[in-house]
């Protein structure tokens, strides 16, 4: 599986990487109100006569967009990422694998228009996302701090996409070597919208592609759509340039459909959905759909904190830790809330209820009261339509108990009956349903593997699983 990953990581002269790895198999901040702007500087039925010339209005949406762009750094969303593979049969890739360069397999492929391909697999990730220091930055969702590790590290396969939240804009309306052309006017359902096509040379692009172990730029290009009677950011199309054979891609695009928000106090431009499409020589397609939710304004007490750090003049308070636990213990624990195959995401939180105390070995010293509960994440939710299986790995790393939190590090050893799915006043089995592979690396998390038949599977809350410490 090829993982692609657009970093906008912005250094002098550097905006955004495109990482090509091979793989193995926030909201953090609370509701707000949100509402469109409703801008004062033009009817939208009327346009002036100087927004006609479309130079002008491109001037006109430049500034806009480059104020816009300084507000980010004030404003958190989630993304909520669905993520779709698409494979070509096997008897028409075998052959030409081993004889047809990539560079000519390229050529005949156009995004969502290849024929013979069948639906592999999907899966659904949810990040929150702001702006810091110039870059885009990730969390888990329902994290209580960013990450400060770069999104590739949290999210190490599949397509990630990142840009679309601030960063596309700064490198497309804000780099001095990009070159636009206007190339015409139409209705597209909301207004009358100004089309400009535009593109990014080699020798001016901030789009890096990782070729091995080496950073190489790529050239790129695409559209943008610009609201006549507004000024507004309607719609941006990136897309690479042919990729270097080697990086195991065609080319990449990304499509973005922005929107002015009103948050808070002020009006900013967030993205409303951003589709990230990949094409590779052989293998097929994917398509990464991201919507934006539950966007928020910091306010003048909030500050952007990462994992580990603690803001200046506030005293660190953390919970009594204890000892870790030791390895080879054995917990059943229970779900709190049921896990919905059709709604949940790699990234949302896990807690259950240890059913049972845990002793000491050798000895009647409770370790673990009944009762105390365990948190985590969901790290994988992925449907597999080539096995007709659900991949849900979910790692389980805090515990809870009245005496404190201890580390803990667990891994799954096998599933129980489920205490609420019951089947003519029995409990219903479900170890036909399951298996459970080797146990992968802690930081993989736990992987349950199961049927999906119906298309959809629900872990009912009171779902029992067993666990085993392990070292730290």
């Amino acid at each position: 599986m090829v993982g692609l990953i657009y970093s906008s990581t912005r250094k002098p002269g550097l905006a955004g990487r495109l990482i090509m790895a091979t793989a193995g198999a926030i909201n953090i901040l609370g509701p707000i109100s949100l509402g469109v702007l409703n801008t004062k500087e033009a009817p939208a039925q009327v346009v002036p006569e100087s927004l006609n010339d479309p130079s002008t209005l491109l001037a006109r949406a430049r500034d806009k967009i480059a104020g816009a762009a300084r507000r980010l750094p004030k404003c958190t969303c989630l993304e909520t990422i669905e993520r779709t593979w698409y494979t070509a049969p096997i008897e028409k890739t075998s052959p030409r694998i081993m004889t047809e360069a990539p560079v000519s397999a390229c050529a005949a492929k156009e995004f969502a228009r290849n024929e013979g391909l069948s639906l592999d697999a999907r899966d659904r990730l949810r990040l929150g996302v702001t702006v810091a220091g110039g870059d885009e930055v990730y969390s888990w969702a329902a994290a209580t701090r960013f990450d400060s590790r770069s999104v590739f590290q949290l999210v190490s396969t599949g397509p990630i996409s990142t840009g679309s939240f601030g960063q596309y804009l700064v490198d497309v309306f804000e780099n001095p070597g990009v070159r636009f052309q206007f190339t015409g006017r139409k209705d597209d359902g909301s207004g009358e919208v100004f089309e400009y096509a535009y593109q990014v040379p080699a020798e001016a692009s901030h789009y890096y592609v990782v070729v091995g172990n080496e950073w190489k730029t790529t050239a790129s290009h695409g559209l943008f759509r610009i609201y006549a009677a507004t000024g507004d950011l309607g719609r941006l199309v990136m897309e690479t340039d042919q990729l270097p054979s080697d990086a195991r891609l065609c080319r990449a695009r990304t499509t973005t459909d922005y929107q002015y928000m009103l948050i808070g106090n002020g009006a900013f431009l967030i993205p409303r959905q951003s589709q990230l499409e990949t094409l590779s020589p052989y293998a097929g397609e994917t398509s990464s759909v991201t919507t934006f939710s539950n966007c928020h304004e910091y306010t003048a007490e909030s500050t952007v904190r990462f994992d580990g750090q603690e803001p200046a003049g506030h005293e660190k308070m953390s919970p009594q830790t204890t000892a870790p636990l030791p390895p080879g213990l054995s917990l059943t624990l229970a779900l709190l809330s049921p896990i919905d195959t059709s709604v949940a995401a790699a990234g949302d939180p896990v807690s259950a209820r240890v059913t049972g105390a845990v002793h000491a070995p050798h000895s009647d010293r409770i370790l673990v009261p009944a009762g105390a509960i365990v948190h985590g994440r969901i790290l994988q939710m992925r449907h597999q339509y080539s096995s007709s299986q659900f991949l849900v790995s979910i790692r389980l790393d805090t515990l809870e108990t009245n005496a404190g939190v201890p580390p803990l590090s667990i891994q799954l050893t096998r599933e129980l009956q489920s205490t609420n799915a019951r089947t003519r006043g029995a409990f219903s089995q479900r170890s036909e349903e399951f298996s459970l592979p080797s146990p992968g690396s802690r930081g993989a998390g736990s992987l349950f593997v199961a049927g999906s038949r119906s298309g959809r599977y629900v872990f009912p809350a009171g779902f029992k699983s067993e666990w085993t410490t392990v070292a730290q």
